[in-house]
């Protein structure tokens, strides 16, 4: 729907759809129902090779951003559907908005699994708040994405990519710091012994 969700009632979409707006109402029931339905059905890239261990964290990095956008990032159709229903759902009521959080929920999950093969892959330990640091790439990646939906220029959201993976590498290195000799250890194994 180019007019976006607001506008959008289930007798154009079924109309945009080519079925019969009855189908459309037996399977869903509702514009809510059907919109779930929708937002249910968006699935997340595979960010990346399982060997990402043995390259250092930027490159790591630039390699899942690269394979994010070689999927999913430069398909401008899938983007705009993704923040109009999160813009969408997240105008919402009480029904609507765990729709939105469990979109963003699933992009924080895609990204925090290729981290933890990083860190199993590359001997590194992932942070406690790994989360957070999922959060703030999906944040990154988001608002390149939506920069090049605006002005579909694939050389700046290049560069901005490759600058975004140095930042983040340099706070991977950071935060995730390297297991010498391959053990199993704890952040807390890191700190060493109680004073």
């Amino acid at each position: 729907m180019a007019e976006g969700l607001e506008a959008a009632t289930v007798r154009r979409i079924a109309k945009e759809a080519g079925v019969p707006l009855g189908t459309v109402h037996y399977c869903f029931g509702s514009k809510a129902a059907l919109i779930a339905a929708v937002a249910e059905s968006i699935e997340q890239p595979d960010l990346g090779p399982e060997d990402l261990g043995h390259l250092p964290p930027d490159q790591a990095i630039l390699l899942a951003f690269r394979e994010y956008w070689r999927q999913v990032g430069s398909d401008r159709r899938r983007q705009l559907l993704i923040y109009e229903l999160v813009a969408h759902l997240s105008r919402g009521g009480s029904e609507a908005r765990p729709i939105a959080q469990q979109l963003m929920q699933r992009a924080y999950g895609a990204v925090l699994g290729v981290l933890r093969t990083y860190a199993a892959t590359s001997g590194r330990i992932l942070p406690d708040d790994g989360l957070v640091l999922a959060r703030g790439i999906v944040a990154l990646t988001d608002g390149v994405s939506l920069s090049w939906v605006v002005d579909e220029d694939d050389e700046a959201a290049n560069r901005i990519f490759e600058m975004v993976a140095q930042m983040i590498g340099g706070t991977v290195d950071f935060l995730m710091p390297k297991i010498d000799g391959g053990d199993q250890a704890t952040r807390a194994d890191l700190a060493g012994p109680p004073a």
